[in-house]
């Protein structure tokens, strides 16, 4: 039989709590039952129609945010008092900032990025303190609604010097393992005009899946110091590439942008990635995430 799961809250604070699994309650809280929302990340289906048709037409899908409610009992079991415990455990939430809920399988360990969604809710029929238990309810929102596990990483490292001229290439291993689409993201050191690929994967989203199969993007020229970070996410928050001197390197991309994620349970697949006008030891890494739909499974 596997093990029961380890639940445990890192707090926005920095602290741990042991919600359930061994050491459970050794910070005076306990996860109670009735708990909702940590399975499936939410979907919501699309479905069109026009006057006449019988039936619909499926059109798409929408990922939405993770609203979670649970329970909680706080006691004194530990040794402290009620009013302490109880105190700990809402300092290490906050409504501005996330913390994580992590879920320890005897295969994955997944954590999910939270905040409060309301307040917590007590219905007190006595003094808690005095009797030393007490049932918190809590909503929380993970607005990104995915379960993670840290990130897979490679890098390739120029061998020979192309700041004279000529272009020196090179490889790194990327995978998906996971039932999420993925996207790449690329750390650059500079100086260097760097190569980085965004193949299709035989998407077909812009209608050029065999035309983008093997794509590549030509970088701008790095000056030195200006190390970039590139997130090929469709719907990165700060753009797709950032500059560490905070210059607008992105007016210098021309409009052209990273299109293709890494399809669910793609295998170990080997990217050409290629460096010119750089010295020898430039450097380019990879980061997979790796994001899953639920706590654990799916493997």
């Amino acid at each position: 039989m596997d093990f029961t799961a380890t639940v445990e809250l890192e707090g926005v604070n920095g602290n741990w709590f042991t919600l359930s699994g061994p050491g459970m309650g050794e910070q005076g809280a306990y996860l109670g039952t009735e708990v909702d929302g940590f399975y499936d990340a939410p979907v919501k289906t699309i479905h069109n129609s026009h006057a006449f048709q019988t039936g619909s037409t499926y059109g798409g899908k929408r990922t939405l945010q993770r609203d979670l409610v649970f329970g909680i009992w706080i006691t004194d079991d530990n040794g402290k008092s009620w009013e302490a415990n109880d105190s700990e455990w809402r300092k290490a939430w906050s409504y501005d900032h996330e913390g994580k809920l992590w879920i320890t399988t005897d295969t994955s360990r997944r954590f999910l990025k939270v905040r409060l969604g309301e307040h917590p809710q007590v219905q007190m029929e006595h003094d808690p303190r005095l009797i030393g238990s007490q049932k918190v309810v809590m909503t929380a929102v993970a607005n990104d609604p995915w379960w993670y596990e840290p990130d897979a990483v490679d890098e390739w490292i120029a061998p020979t010097d192309t700041s004279g001229g000529g272009t020196v290439t090179g490889s790194v291993t990327v995978s998906n393992p996971t039932d999420v689409p993925i996207w790449l993201t690329w750390v650059i050191q500079a100086p260097g005009k760097p190569t980085l690929p965004d193949f299709s994967f035989g998407d077909d989203r812009y209608e050029r899946a065999e035309l983008d199969a093997d794509r590549e993007i030509v970088m701008p020229e790095l000056p030195p110091g200006e190390h970039i970070l590139v997130d090929t996410d469709e719907e990165a928050i700060n753009g797709q590439v950032n500059s560490s001197l905070d210059t607008q390197v992105y007016l210098r991309m021309n409009g052209v942008t990273f299109c293709y994620p890494v399809p669910p349970y793609t295998p170990a697949t080997v990217l050409p990635v290629a460096m010119s006008k750089a010295p020898a030891g430039v450097g380019i890494q990879v980061r997979a995430p790796r994001p899953w739909s639920r706590p654990w499974g799916l493997q």
